[in-house]
């Protein structure tokens, strides 16, 4: 079984980016074709109640003249792609006729196809996609999000893109196909329009019309052990496609990569090679049956033909010819283009550098890793402006690295079926990205437009990893007298989606929520904040309004029993989405002050979430806290907010702009309300450092904190790229009171299997993968603060000083600096860092003020006093109180 088709790991291919030039300007319009055009296309061929058992493409010659088809190919990519699979052609076509090309096949249909002209295995997807004609069987690299429009591209003649999603064809594209439907073209016209020249209709193919151009004369001899053969060379050819793709060759060489198990149903089998650098000298020999090993010589007979981009031979055939030594693995260079790796394609290779793990994504899935030279890649937007500067960082980013597979073909975690473990992980020993990899002997594959290192011996048993980035043992220490954390809690729900369908977003049961809400609490005690923003946690008010703060109610009533402090939530929410922003805090840390808000206009975060705006009070110390959740990346908003382009800033990037700009007025309201200019943003702003919504509020006056105080620490991991979509903005008065930050790296780094819905057996109730964001933690000065019970006691009279903001657990000293600051009193300051100390004004101290100092071990410092009548005029208040109290 071959592995069905996934989204490329890092979102663009080297090739994309090279064929891309880096420019997005649109290329020139593509003249009609003067001759061959393509015909029909039909894509649910093999399909359960498909009427045709495999998809399609027809060609039709529209010219007077006979037209040669050798060198020339057909190729489609995914409506949105530019990950391209070739078909090559041979023969000639005469005018008005047509030219079948069968294409993949399926479990179902009804009826077969008539003979076709050629053959290929390209499943076209029957909703949207494109079809190229091309003059040559170099791969295209053109069309979708991430490249130019197919049109003008030198070498295709003709391009039809089908569905309303398409991307890459002719003007608008036809309508999508269907299982019964097929777009033809209509009386074989070409205006350059596939919406206007293509109809749908009953797939009509007809038998191959074309005079196919014959292959070499399949070998005569017997398959033995003294066959005649040709260099594996030859058979690479020194492109993307095998210049004998379609015909039937003879190659000899040693087994260099056993995949017989684990669904690749082959053997990679590497010769001494044909003294051109530029052509591999190993090749994938599909089908390969018998007790074949690493070592063994075997003659290989077979059809040669490009599988997804990997050229094999298939069906083969094998003889073994006895046991030999296997060759020295060829030296891989990485950082390298795709063009380069094209040579050591099939071959044992061994990169020749150091490699870090960059990417654990694809481990629970499908078993695979990214792995990268010269350390982990960083997200190009997080280090370089959107455009240029950045695509040319995604374009370094790609020659770096390389996917690392497992051998195995299989979903390890299929959306209905059972799981299996995913290679290298125990409870307690994760890969985390920034781990370096050390690698047993691999083969360089290719599949779905990227190369793949997969093991030689079938199996991931051999591949180690040095922990390079254990796990943290502890959170980050930040200093300062107040700890405000940030934390996504990854679709908390204390709802189901038994009783709420799609609306209720996180745990499947109560057996499930138990396992995530351990992570979480434990996550949260631990990272020890006073405050917290919160993060993807069921909008109650939504789901239940009866219970508007039901999720949060329930959570802080679970970390209540775990660290044994008194915690709260401020009550406001987000108007309509199913998820909420939310803040809590300690109550022996901090006051609110005043009531919740959120911005009276709404309009701009109609599909995010409102942001949540809180002032407290610490002591003394003043500071408002908003909690955000601007608009993902993961849809579109259309083409007036989308940066897809190579180096963009993603999906809605113009709709993040537009609530950035509202939340710098929703924190200038909050300013003028509180009276007080401390005020600090934090939350998933859904984009990276250098990107325009960051850029606005930084205009503004904030600063983002993470790279000023905590450089090189991020909060996600995608596509490959670490950065931060996560940010902790801080007003200019609010920047010199904080002491600290940290990014704790328990989540973003590690695998899906380690959380609550992954792979069971890897459970455990700690911190690590409570989400899929990092959370983020920063320490606040708070300035300490005295007072007195009495302010104009009598000499003797018993008082006492009051002290807050001291940090728990210290002894403070009350002193009188006027009498060299004779000790008053001492006392341990509690867990809210408030201490309280009496004692008995001297009675030989002078009439006026006199400050009373309380000072704690750690430094910190506050004072208060108490004014002293002159004696004649103590008497007399004493003698009148006296009378007074009779």
């Amino acid at each position: 079984m071959r592995r069905t088709p996934r989204s490329a790991v890092l979102g663009l291919t080297v090739g994309a980016l090279a064929a891309g030039g880096l420019a997005t300007g649109a290329a020139p319009a593509l003249a009609s074709s003067p001759d061959v055009v393509v015909n029909e296309v039909y894509g649910g061929g093999g399909n359960s109640g498909a009427t045709l058992t495999d998809d399609f493409i027809e060609l039709r010659n529209n010219s007077a003249g006979t037209v040669s088809l050798d060198g020339w190919s057909v190729q489609y990519a995914s409506a949105t792609g530019n990950a391209w699979g070739v078909t090559a052609l041979s023969g000639t076509i005469a005018p008005g006729g047509t030219y079948l090309v069968q294409e993949a096949a399926g479990t179902g249909g009804s009826t077969p196809l008539p003979t076709p002209d050629a053959a290929g295995t390209l499943a076209l997807s029957g909703s949207a996609g494109k079809v190229a004609l091309v003059t040559s069987t170099t791969k295209l690299t053109c069309g979708g999000t991430t490249g130019p429009t197919c049109a003008g591209v030198p070498g295709v003649r003709d391009v039809v893109g089908y569905g309303s999603t398409a991307a890459g064809g002719e003007g608008a594209p036809a309508a999508g196909l269907t299982n019964s439907t097929s777009a033809s073209r209509t009386g074989g016209v070409d205006t350059d329009d596939n919406s206007a020249d293509l109809t749908a209709g009953a797939p009509t193919p007809q038998p191959g019309g074309g005079t196919t151009t014959p292959p070499d004369d399949p070998p005569s001899d017997a398959l033995d052990c003294a066959a005649a053969t040709v260099p594996i060379g030859s058979v690479q050819g020194t492109t993307e496609t095998s210049p004998l793709a379609g015909r039937t060759v003879t190659v000899a060489g040693t087994v260099v990569g056993d995949l017989q198990e684990g669904g690749f149903t082959g053997v990679f089998v590497q010769d001494a090679g044909d003294g051109n650098a530029a052509t591999s000298d190993g090749v994938f020999a599909y089908g390969a049956a018998g007790d074949l090993a690493l070592g063994d010589q075997v003659v290989v007979r077979g059809t040669v033909l490009e599988f997804n981009g990997l050229t094999e031979i298939s069906p083969s055939t094998v003889v073994a010819c006895g046991t030999g030594e296997l060759p020295t693995a060829t030296e891989l260079p990485i950082p390298s283009s795709n063009q380069a790796r094209e040579a050591f394609e099939g071959m044992l290779v061994s990169p020749a550098a150091a490699l870090t793990v960059t990417e654990v994504h694809g481990l629970d899935n499908y078993g695979q890793l990214v792995l990268a030279a010269g350390g982990r890649l960083i997200t190009p937007t997080e280090q370089a402006e959107p455009g240029p500067e950045a695509a040319a960082v995604a374009a370094v980013n790609a020659e770096r690295s390389i996917l690392l597979d497992d051998g195995r073909t299989a979903n390890l975690a299929p959306a209905n079926g059972v799981r299996q473990a995913p290679p290298y992980l125990t409870v307690d020993a994760p890969i985390r990205v920034g781990d370096e990899a050390r690698l047993q002997p691999q083969v360089l594959s290719f599949s779905f437009g990227e190369f793949v290192l997969e093991p030689a011996d079938g199996t991931a048993a051999g591949n180690e990893f040095t922990a390079t980035n254990p796990r943290p043992t502890a959170p980050p220490v930040v200093g300062g007298d107040l700890r405000v954390g940030d934390f996504n809690v990854l679709n908390y729900f204390v709802d189901f989606p038994s009783e709420f369908g799609g609306g209720a977003r996180g745990a499947a049961d109560a057996g499930e929520l138990a396992e995530q809400q351990a992570k979480i609490v434990t996550a949260i005690t631990t990272l020890d904040a006073d405050v917290l923003t919160l993060h993807e946690i069921e909008n109650s008010a939504v789901l239940t309004p009866s219970t508007p703060y039901r999720a949060v109610e329930t959570l802080l009533a679970a970390i209540e029993a775990e660290d044994g402090h008194d915690w709260a939530y401020v009550p406001a929410h987000e108007d309509t989405d199913v998820i909420t922003n939310a803040i809590v805090y300690r109550t022996d840390r901090v006051t609110p002050v005043g009531n919740p808000e959120v911005p009276a206009d709404l309009s701009a975060f109609d599909n995010a979430r409102s942001p949540i705006a809180q002032t407290f009070d610490a002591h003394g110390e003043v500071f408002t806290l908003i909690a955000n959740h601007l608009k993902s990346k993961g849809s579109s908003c259309g083409a007036g907010s989308d940066d897809t382009s190579v180096g963009g800033a993603g999906n809605c990037n113009g709709d993040r702009v537009v609530q950035a700009r509202a939340l710098v007025d929703f924190a200038a309201h909050m300013v003028q309300q509180s009276g007080d200019g401390d005020v600090l943003l934090t939350g998933d702003f859904n984009s990276y450092g250098k990107e325009d919504p960051i850029d606005v509020v930084t205009a503004a006056g904030y600063t983002d904190m993470g790279p000023a105080l905590a450089p090189g620490e991020y909060s996600y991991v995608f596509d490959g790229g670490s950065g931060s979509l996560d940010h902790v903005l801080a007003s200019p008065s609010m920047v010199e009171k904080l002491t600290g930050l940290g990014v704790w790296d328990i989540n973003a780094v590690e695998s899906f299997a380690y959380e609550y819905d992954g792979y069971e057996p890897l459970y455990a109730p700690n911190a690590y993968r409570a989400s899929d964001h990092n959370p983020t933690v920063f320490g606040m000065e708070v300035a300490a603060t005295a007072a007195i019970s009495a302010d104009r006691p009598f000499r003797g009279d018993e008082v006492t000083v009051t002290g807050a903001g001291f940090v728990p657990g210290e002894q403070v000293s009350a002193s009188l600096p006027s009498r060299n600051r004779g000790e008053l009193g001492t006392a341990v300051a509690d867990a809210g860092g408030r201490v309280s100390i009496p004692f008995t004004v001297p009675v030989a101290l002078p009439a006026g003020d006199q400050e009373v100092l309380l000072t704690g071990t750690s430094g910190e410092t506050a004072s208060t006093g108490f004014a002293l009548r002159p004696l004649t005029e103590e008497l007399l208040a004493r003698l009148i109180r006296w009378w007074n109290d009779r």
